[in-house]
């Protein structure tokens, strides 16, 4: 189905709950040593070791260079079809190289939310790690990566900096989703080189990422969803 990992079935194989990640590179898993150490990879990992009484399948639907307006067209156009019973977005460096208004990617991220709420699947909105815009001490490598990363459109994206607090406020103010998280401290307490440009990480970013996050999708599965409530096909509004 075009998607990085394991095949899939269309339709969602009973006692499953199903689960797509979606963002740009950093979530397909540019850099990554294989599939098992992207941020889904790592996600499937974690979950797995919980026995729920049901299957948990992780979905990578990451695509190289997508911002947010490409990714709400995804799920609107495509991963509803496919009975989702959790959707994760990971945005923000993207929408920021592609100079995308903080207002309109708030409209993007509400529309997601939207959808999960009219097709009973629950939404994570997550604004990604970006090195130079957290407060981690960057290494002297990732100090250049900051000073060096570009906007499409060739200007120095930390002079965009205000531009990514926006959208973290943006964020905090949509209710409508399950949970929105701000990522942009994540790796603060790491000492060592995370990131291998301003926004691509290494495997133990993708890992630490996964962690952070499986937290919050642990509780929604535990908390929100006894098995018998899940469709295996699910009428797309």
């Amino acid at each position: 189905l075009g998607f990085r990992g394991d095949e899939f079935s269309k339709i969602k194989p009973d006692r499953t709950y199903r689960i797509f990640m979606l963002g740009g590179s950093p979530m397909f898993g540019y850099g990554a040593t294989s599939d098992e150490t992207t941020i889904p990879g790592f996600m499937q990992k974690f979950l797995s070791k919980t026995d729920f009484g049901f299957d948990i399948e992780v979905i990578n639907s990451g695509i190289q260079a997508a911002d947010s307006s490409k990714e709400l067209k995804l799920l609107k156009q495509k991963l509803v079809t496919f009975s989702p019973d959790l959707v994760i977005m990971y945005d923000g460096w993207n929408d920021l190289r592609s100079n995308i208004s903080p207002n309109e990617l708030k409209e993007n991220w509400k529309s997601m939310c939207e959808i999960g709420n009219e097709n009973n699947f629950d939404t994570i909105i997550s604004l990604q790690p970006i090195a130079g815009f957290g407060n981690k001490k960057l290494t002297q490598q990732e100090a250049e990566y900051a000073k060096m990363g570009e906007s499409f459109s060739k200007k120095p994206l930390i002079e965009s900096l205000s531009v990514y607090q926006k959208y973290a406020k943006n964020l905090s103010e949509i209710k409508i989703c399950t949970k929105t998280i701000d990522l942009r401290d994540v790796f603060d307490n790491e000492a060592e080189t995370i990131y291998s440009d301003q926004g691509h990480v290494s495997d133990q970013g993708n890992a630490i990422v996964a962690k952070s996050l499986s937290n919050t999708i642990f509780s929604i599965i535990s908390e929100n969803h006894e098995f018998n409530t899940f469709e295996t096909v699910k009428d797309v509004k």
